[in-house]
């Protein structure tokens, strides 16, 4: 790299308008508020206070109970109806409290109570961290007992809408909380005044950037990538080490490390996405006629051969994918996992309603709302699939294969189609398909089924473990810790971009088993590792440079060959109840104790 690659880099207008968005200020993203579980919930507690001074009242409040309603997994909620009477009332006598100490020694986010109404809301607020063992449990009967003539309404707020262990709380998440800033912004611009409005303002920035990013700022961010991938590369690897050591340079080459950093970062980060060159792998591997498809780089999408006929159908939208009435289309979710969608446009109302009326008849449910004249999209098929690593493009292409070809979507494809060529009616016999999945009888299924097992054994929730075809993976409560304190790692590594991680790689005969630490910020990687080692924990001498990545503290191989699921799930137990692994863990939780936890 030369100096012409910096001008280049430089006098790139879209890089320009990528720095300028990434580099607006904030002062929320200036105090790093965006990593902090406990600096949300203050920020929380404020606007739910109706006495507070933000001038908004109960309606910050009140959106948020009209929010439980809204969201779908809770209308089985057993006091769904009590949250809806609570509306019918002013919520303005209510009271927020911060960390509620429990006769358990343990302390609830937000409680929000209301003597006039006799109700009280127990939020518990998980952004990085996961339940500890009966924790919601716990909470809730403390809270029953501390009100037993109130109405208790619990709430689990998360980032993905993850189900909490008891049934009887409610699901929220932050896509949620977003939202309805985005509208107090809108419907009190004129009411608030300019200090409150700009911290309201910044609030929902820094959730729409950490949890929700701009898939425009993304897309910038891939096109940059590619235009100077060798320049970026270098710069990146040169940001890790700045400002680690105390020394003065100067120059333009230093100049420019020190004005773009944030930015630089931000194309390394999103740039490197691969889901467009997977997509077109699994094109070329799926299809041996033409298809009609695009790569986009965060939603590739294709319409199935089978579903031609939909052509003949009007649609209202032209500019809906591909101007056709169907699509199927693949996305990386919230919780790094990849989810397809088939969904249904914005086609002639007779011709939608017939298909959707069809669907059903051969099985497949839809809300009400659907049939409506004025709905639009309707999503008729939505199946997720574990990945470990999103740098992996042949994982990725064997996820989108197992996705497509699952014996429900082949079963699907092949239903629509009967009903865009009018083989009517619409039935098992009729269409008589051989959809078989023998993925789940192979090898590689019952190793994945043994450790689902195991994984549930020992309580861990789906959302802290990965499976696919060739890797496992899984976090513990104390990981998330560390996360907290430590933040995300500089580049995407593996599905949490945590600072730590227990993976397995799947062999023919063996699994290779490993706790790693990952590539978080240098200095804090630096330190950690400094206080590892004084620990006593072993790891290669390279781990305590800067310019070190991955250290693994902790390898192991197991013969697998021939066992049986009981014997593979017995073979994970064994692996992590090993004495020295166990020790490791217990010297993480005192250098998280003596050190981590007192980081800034």
């Amino acid at each position: 790299m030369d100096i012409r690659d910096l001008f280049e880099l430089e006098n790139d207008t879209v890089f320009q308008q990528l720095n300028q968005h990434v580099n607006s200020f904030n002062v929320l993203k200036i105090l790093k508020l965006e990593n902090h579980e406990i600096r949300h919930s203050n920020i929380l507690s404020w606007l739910l206070n109706p006495k507070e001074n933000h001038s908004l009242r109960d309606y910050f409040l009140r959106k948020v109970v009209e929010h439980l309603i809204l969201i779908d997994e809770n209308s089985s909620n057993p006091q769904y109806e009590k949250v809806s009477e609570v509306l019918n009332y002013s919520l303005m006598d209510s009271h927020v409290y911060r960390e509620v100490k429990t006769n358990m020694n343990r302390f609830i986010d937000l409680l929000i109570v209301n003597e006039q109404l006799k109700t009280v809301f127990l939020i518990e607020n998980k952004l990085y961290s996961t339940e500890s063992e009966n924790q919601l449990d716990d909470y809730l009967d403390y809270i029953q007992h501390s009100f037993e003539e109130y109405t208790v309404i619990p709430i689990y707020l998360t980032l993905d809408g993850e189900e909490p262990s008891n049934s009887q709380y409610f699901i929220l998440t932050y896509e949620r909380i977003e939202s309805i800033l985005n509208t107090v912004l809108m419907l009190y611009k004129d009411q608030l005044n300019d200090n409150v409005h700009k911290f309201i303002e910044d609030y929902d920035q820094v959730l729409k950037e950490r949890f929700y990013p701009n898939q425009n700022q993304i897309l910038q961010a891939i096109d940059i990538y590619r235009n100077h991938k060798q320049t970026i590369d270098v710069l990146f690897e040169e940001t890790s080490t700045s400002y680690k050591e105390l020394k003065f340079e100067s120059g333009y080459h230093f100049e420019f490390i020190t004005k773009y950093k944030n930015t630089i970062n931000y194309i390394f980060k999103h740039g490197q996405n691969i889901l467009a060159y997977s997509f077109e792998n699994f094109i070329n591997q799926q299809f041996n006629d033409e298809v009609l498809y695009k790569a986009h780089p965060t939603l590739p999408y294709l319409l199935p051969p089978e579903w031609e006929a939909i052509s003949n159908i009007h649609i209202k939208d032209p500019y809906y994918w591909f101007g056709k009435g169907l699509v199927v289309w693949f996305e990386q979710t919230k919780d790094s996992r990849l989810r397809m969608i088939a969904e249904i446009g914005p086609i002639e109302y007779s011709a939608r309603l017939s298909i959707i009326e069809q669907l059903e008849g051969v099985g497949l449910s839809f809300k009400k709302s659907s049939k409506l004249e004025k709905a639009k999209y309707t999503r008729f098929f939505s199946k997720k699939i574990d990945v470990n690593k999103w740098d992996d493009m042949d994982e990725l292409v064997q996820a989108m294969s197992e996705l497509y070809n699952s014996s429900e979507f082949t079963l699907i494809r092949i239903q629509m189609a009967a009903i865009l060529n009018g083989w009517l009616p619409v039935t098992d016999e009729k269409i008589n398909p051989e959809v078989k999945d023998n993925f789940n009888q192979s090898w590689i299924s019952q190793i994945q089924n043994a450790f689902k097992r195991w994984m549930e054994a020992k309580n861990i929730p789906e959302s802290n473990y990965r499976v696919s075809s060739k890797h496992l993976s899984f976090k513990i409560p104390l990981f998330d810790l560390y996360k907290e304190k430590l933040g995300e790692t500089r580049e995407n590594w593996w599905w949490d971009n945590g600072p730590m991680l227990f993976w397995m790689e799947i062999r023919p005969d063996t699994l290779y088993f490993t706790l790693e630490i990952g590539p978080i910020e240098v200095d804090k990687r630096v330190l950690l590792m400094e206080n590892l080692q004084e620990q006593g924990i072993k790891f290669r001498k390279t781990g305590l440079t800067q310019e070190a990545k991955y250290n693994r503290i902790h390898t192991e191989t197991v013969s697998i060959q021939g066992l049986n699921e009981a014997e593979l799930q017995n073979t994970s137990d064994n692996l992590y109840n090993n004495k020295n692994l166990q020790e490791i863990l217990q010297k993480l939780k005192v250098v998280y104790d003596e050190m981590v936890s007192k980081l800034d």
